[in-house]
């Protein structure tokens, strides 16, 4: 199971929205934990129905900023127990059986409200019985390592929270790639990077999905990282097969499609007889049409502009840094809005093609 944790900063902005689907159609999330989303249930649903998700919660905080999005898959048994502005506690099912219990977490962000977080939490534990994971921006950290900035850490904060992981039971997962999930985006001395997102579980859940993991992900559209959670309870053995063709559909809205099967039909099968000589030239095809149809170069743009997006967000703050980081996000936004136009189109065709029964 593949879980996305995600500090949006507000999903009413394209720019934003345009990232999250992205994120989604990468990544393919089975379940998809959104914080500060800023939206209520009737936004959310007009702006975010075409989510693949089948499953949702959402909560708005009664004040303008916060609120929380829970989303799940059908093929996933997961079922509610409760939920607040700043968590939503469930438990899941397994294929096998066993069950435990998952809590999206969105700690309080200010310095006065810290204690709540840490109350919350403690509170959480009551409904727990087994092994537990929480996942989410505790807008806190627990190592001084795990703050970048000139200004040196509130180590009374960094206790309380050890603390409270400490009285639930709950370890560090740790992570993979880039070590700070918040970054403030100031240039020179005014710039801040924080790991505040992250994901912790008890020992019951540890010793049951001992390989999974937690990677930080890449985003130019909010000050957080994303987070996405791999559970996995043994090491897959990986299948050395070929990979099959597969006819895309869409494929078809581009004049190419048909001069490539016709040019590689007819330099196919030579030498061949009847059925041999039709394997020869479907195999031809197949090929053909794998090599055109991978050659996106919208993609490939993408992929190298968020290689460079990744390498601005690590280097040291500068104004420069910060124009640049700007203008390569707006590159990324409008290929992005590109792509959600033309699939858009594709899917007014598509439902023209096949969504009328007659």
């Amino acid at each position: 199971m593949r879980l996305l944790s995600w500090n949006c900063q507000g999903l009413g902005n394209p720019w934003t929205g345009r990232s999250l689907h992205k994120i989604v159609k990468e990544k393919d999330p089975m379940v998809c934990f959104l914080m500060e989303t800023r939206l209520d249930k009737e936004g959310f649903e007009n702006l975010y129905s075409n989510l693949p998700f089948q499953n949702k919660v959402i909560v708005k905080n009664p004040n303008a900023g916060g609120g929380l999005a829970f989303l799940w898959k059908n093929h996933i048994n997961l079922e509610i127990i409760n939920y607040t502005v700043n968590h939503v506690l469930a438990l899941v099912t397994e294929e096998d059986g066993f069950k435990w219990y998952l809590t999206g977490f969105y700690g309080w962000p200010k310095a006065q409200n810290k204690e709540k977080s840490w109350q919350l939490l403690q509170h959480l534990k009551t409904f727990v019985e087994g092994p537990w994971m929480v996942i989410g921006d505790f807008n806190a950290f627990l190592h001084a390592s795990e703050k970048q900035s000139t200004r040196p850490p509130n180590y009374a904060q960094v206790e309380a929270f050890r603390e409270a992981l400490d009285s639930c039971q709950l370890q560090d997962l740790g992570y993979r790639g880039y070590p700070f999930t918040w970054n403030n985006k100031r240039p020179g001395d005014a710039n801040t990077r924080i790991r505040l997102d992250r994901g912790v579980a008890n020992e019951e859940w540890r010793v049951r999905f001992q390989m999974s993991t937690i990677t930080h992900l890449s985003t130019h559209a909010s000050d957080h990282l994303p987070i996405m959670l791999q559970v996995q309870s043994f090491k897959r053995q990986r299948q050395l097969r070929g990979k099959s063709f597969k006819f895309e559909e869409v494929w078809l809205l581009s004049n190419e499609c048909e001069e490539i099967v016709k040019e590689a039909w007819g330099r196919s099968g030579d030498g061949a007889n009847g059925l041999l000589s039709i394997k020869n030239k479907i195999h031809a095809c197949g090929l053909e049409l794998t090599a055109w149809g991978s050659a996106k170069p919208d993609e490939a743009a993408m992929k190298e502009l968020q290689k460079r997006l990744d390498m601005l967000n690590e280097v040291e703050a500068s104004e420069e840094n910060r124009v640049e980081f700007l203008d390569v996000s707006k590159q990324m936004d409008d290929l992005l809005q590109k792509q959600e136009i033309y699939w858009a189109q594709w899917s007014r065709i598509s439902w023209m093609k096949h969504g009328i029964g007659i």
